[in-house]
């Protein structure tokens, strides 16, 4: 029986060798990136590659109660800081972004921009995002109204706003209808993302619906013509057109929107998946597996139930390919 034993141990250990492998991670070489105290200094961060007009490897950090600009007229606003792969620990830059404020219809008084950032990867698009950004109306009258419908930032690959697809107009909860009950609280860019292959990017806002919450995926390309993509979306759970929250499998509260990934093949080969956590649901959170149906929605495929009371599950996700058959 020993001997059967060590064969089989010795037959898993030869098999299992190229499906695992390990590394050790340097903790003696280190590279340390200082900011502001107080300023919430790595509350988010990405590594992103740009390749021009020159290549630079740069870490991008999210600082979202970073003081605000002189012309923002607010005291903390949040920031983006683009940090460069060297040994000095002072010297990432605020990124140029988001100066300015329009006094009468916004304010950015802690806004938590800076709150998720993410990179397409190498030569790609950076995402941030503001998700407590607040529109106002009718500001100074009694029926002056503030809604905090998030807003998000694209920056080209070098870190400045270059074309169309740039800027802070990403906020899809502006112009619809406000209150608690629809998308006065959106929350846009509590998790924000691109899909792998680049063709869309991806919106959480989890303050919508009355915190039923709420994901958002839009074509993110400027070659639509020649893709013939024109029916493409924009996709959301409660349908981009319908703005149905019975849709929504969640009950209210639940947060959904709060974190979110993509990946393929995970319902169906060569299948497109969108996952969605609401850590608030139920009292213990839950994860949601969606798709795009032939329309503007998001469809429910596979909803995960956290087991343990205020453990909120799904505050964080991740799609991995770990058997590399995508």
């Amino acid at each position: 029986m020993p001997a059967a034993w060590a064969a089989l141990l010795t037959l898993c250990h030869l098999m299992s060798g190229d499906l695992v492998g390990g590394f050790n991670l340097d903790v003696t070489h280190t590279l340390i990136k200082d900011g502001d105290k107080g300023s919430f200094f790595g509350f988010s961060v990405a590594l992103h590659k740009q390749l021009r007009p020159e290549p630079i490897n740069w870490l991008l950090v999210g600082a979202p109660q970073s003081s605000a600009l002189p012309n923002q007229f607010s005291n903390k606003t949040g920031g983006l800081y683009g940090c460069p792969l060297t040994a000095e620990a002072k010297e990432c830059e605020r990124i140029d972004i988001d100066d300015g404020v329009d006094r009468n219809r916004e304010s950015k008084e802690n806004q938590w921009l800076g709150v998720t950032v993410k990179s397409q990867g190498p030569g790609g698009k950076i995402v941030t995002c503001a998700h407590l950004y607040e529109s106002r109306q009718r500001v100074k009258q009694p029926s002056e109204t503030r809604d905090v419908i998030g807003r998000c930032y694209v920056l080209s690959e070098d870190l400045t706003e270059n074309d169309d697809l740039d800027g802070g107009e990403w906020k899809f909860c502006e112009g619809r209808p406000q209150g608690h009950e629809m998308f006065g609280f959106c929350q846009q860019g509590m998790s924000a993302g691109f899909t792998s292959d680049n063709h869309y990017i991806m919106f959480g806002a989890p303050g919508t619906y009355n915190w039923k919450g709420e994901l958002r995926v839009e074509l993110f390309n400027q070659t639509v013509l020649e893709l013939g993509t024109y029916d493409d979306g924009p996709y959301e759970v409660a349908g981009e057109n319908s703005l149905k929250p019975e849709l929504i499998p969640l009950p209210s509260h639940s947060y959904l929107g709060f974190s979110m990934d993509s990946g393929w093949g995970v319902t169906g080969r060569n299948k497109l998946s969108f996952v969605s956590g609401a850590p608030r649901a139920n009292h213990t959170g839950a994860v949601v597996i969606l798709r795009r149906d032939g329309g503007s929605q998001l469809v429910p495929e596979l909803t995960l139930w956290g087991e343990t009371l205020a453990s909120s599950f799904g505050y964080s996700v991740v799609m991995a390919d770990l058997n590399n058959d995508r």
